[in-house]
């Protein structure tokens, strides 16, 4: 089974990283010690995850190992454990030394082209090769037999362990920047799966065969392998042995899309890894629009909005009372309202409104937590607050947090979760959909509102080049691409404007002043 990457990194009091793995308690007999751990050399945490990336990887086939000596009672070896990590630390100094003498070979390869003529050059090359200098015997071989023998590519392993790495070494301010901590755990536990179910096999061996095997044993199994308790050290036998229901196949199918993405990273360099195929393509699954996600219909917001809390007007939290509104009449999605800042809250041409961006409140984020950030570029915008907005009494509430001198709209929400301040009004709402009796879960959720805003503004003939720009989406004509001034409030408040809900169901919902906080 995969592990995680933050699990096995941890500092010492001088601040060097290093690479720890608790050994089971079954298998610390075999072991001769209950843990392992290994100085990473670095103060620097992306190195650090770089460097015990060859650990992490090698772990479950030494936990494998020592899980077939207990059980076969192989007498233990108190050198085993000291041989694994020198052979680890033996990988990484191998690899980095195989990158500078590549970065070195270019150098000279370069100066070689700028110094000759190209003739010479060509002859110079020419003789090398025979000589066995510039590349050797095996380089000259893959070129001239390709894809290579399947026994002569890498394994699956370091196909994983250099597409990590290079995720993490993506420029943080390029189009497509470094995963954030839980995403590159995501990645590592998905892609790190297949060889925990089908072996650590070597990339030229894997077929369309292996790969349609191991999806069907995906769909089979159970999902949060890696989260409860009852499923740790049990074989894939034992596992689908025990009867659970399978994951939903949606979810099998982004598991083998993670690996098809690597395996077209590995083909951008095929001459590196041997291979000239991608077996684990055409796996992903398309939406059933049958389960597509819908604006919520006036009986489900009557619903909603005939709650208890609302109806006795008490809230146990800020965001429960606000959240419902906001998302209503502005169309933004949980993520944006949720670490929306009191600064947020702009004047545009004498027009009140939200300001969504990526640009934190406070200076440095709490260690393990997570940064403000918006889906994509077009998601960057502003939202002209709507009248019934004001009515409620939404500015009212933010100039009493600006004279309390707060910096976020709803402090109860925890910003040091990695998973960001939604996390807590997501299972909120949840909670309370399933308490009114919503319960088709694909189609009526969350985003629903978002679905709702911009359907009603389309469906009143809005054209979607105006409701773009408001709901962070691109706009599609040239005339909203190049000609739509971005700050300009007084052309996208009209548009807002022509929202509403019914009467009844706008009633519904109470003014801040006359609701109570417990």
């Amino acid at each position: 089974m995969s592990v995680r990457i933050a699990s096995h990194l941890y500092r010492n009091r001088h601040g060097t990283f290093y690479f720890r793995l608790v050994i089971p308690a079954g298998l610390r007999r075999v072991a001769q010690r209950t843990e392992i751990h290994v100085s990473l050399e670095t103060e620097q945490r992306r190195a650090a995850i770089i460097r015990a990336l060859p650990f992490i990887h090698a772990a479950p086939n030494l936990l494998a190992t020592l899980k077939s000596m207990a059980e076969h009672d192989t007498p233990p070896s108190p050198d085993y454990a000291r041989l694994w990590i020198e052979q680890q630390r033996r990988i990484v100094e191998l690899q980095e030394r195989n990158e500078a003498l590549q970065a070195k070979l270019d150098e000279q390869q370069l100066l070689l082209n700028q110094s000759v003529l190209r003739a010479r050059a060509v002859e110079t090359v020419k003789n090398a090769h025979m000589q066995g200098q510039l590349r050797g015997k095996a380089d000259l071989e893959n070129a001239l037999v390709f894809p290579w023998p399947s026994e002569r590519t890498r394994p699956f392993s370091e196909l994983s362990c250099e597409y990590l790495k290079s995720l993490t070494q993506r420029p943080a301010g390029g189009n497509r920047r470094p995963p954030v901590p839980k995403t590159m755990q995501e990645y590592e536990r998905d892609i790190g799966l297949f060889v925990w179910v089908m072996g650590d096999l070597r990339i030229g061996a894997i077929d369309r065969a292996i790969a349609g095997t191991y999806f069907n044993t995906l769909r089979k199994l159970p999902a949060n392998l890696n989260r409860l308790p009852k499923y740790r050290g049990k074989s894939v036998e034992e596992i689908l042995a025990m009867g659970d229901p399978p994951q939903k196949e949606s979810n099998a199918s982004k598991k083998m899309e993670r690996i098809s993405t690597m395996f077209g990273w590995a083909l951008d360099e095929k001459r590196v890894w041997g291979i000239d195929t991608n077996p684990f393509t055409g796996y992903g699954r398309a939406k059933d629009a049958s389960t597509s996600r819908r604006p919520f219909t006036p009986d489900e917001l009557r619903a909603l909005l005939l709650d208890a809390t609302f109806q006795q007007r008490k809230f146990r939290t800020k965001y429960s009372y606000w959240l419902i509104p906001l998302a209503i009449f502005t169309g933004a999605r949980l993520g944006e309202l949720c670490q929306l800042d009191v600064k947020d809250f702009v004047e545009e041409d004498g027009i009140p409104c939200i300001d969504i961006n990526d640009i934190d409140a406070t200076e440095t984020v709490t260690e393990g937590g997570r940064v403000k950030r918006v889906k994509n570029k077009n998601a960057k915008r502003l939202v002209p607050i709507h009248t019934e907005l004001i009515r409620l009494g939404l500015l009212r509430y933010v100039d009493q947090l600006r004279a309390q001198g707060q910096k976020h709209l709803f402090g109860d929400l925890n910003r040091a979760r990695r998973d960001g301040p939604a996390h807590a009004a997501s299972n909120w709402f949840q909670r309370l959909r399933a308490r009114v009796g919503i319960t088709v879960k694909q189609e009526a959720v969350f985003h629903s509102f978002r679905h709702l805003f911009i359907t009603s503004l389309l469906d009143s003939g809005i054209p979607p080049h105006m409701v773009a720009p408001i709901v962070g989406h691109e706009a599609e004509l040239i005339t909203g691409k190049v000609y739509w001034n971005v700050r300009d409030a007084r052309k996208r408040q009209p548009t807002v404007e022509v929202f509403a809900l019914q009467s009844d169901v706008l009633a519904l919902i109470p003014r801040v002043e006359d609701v109570q906080f417990l």
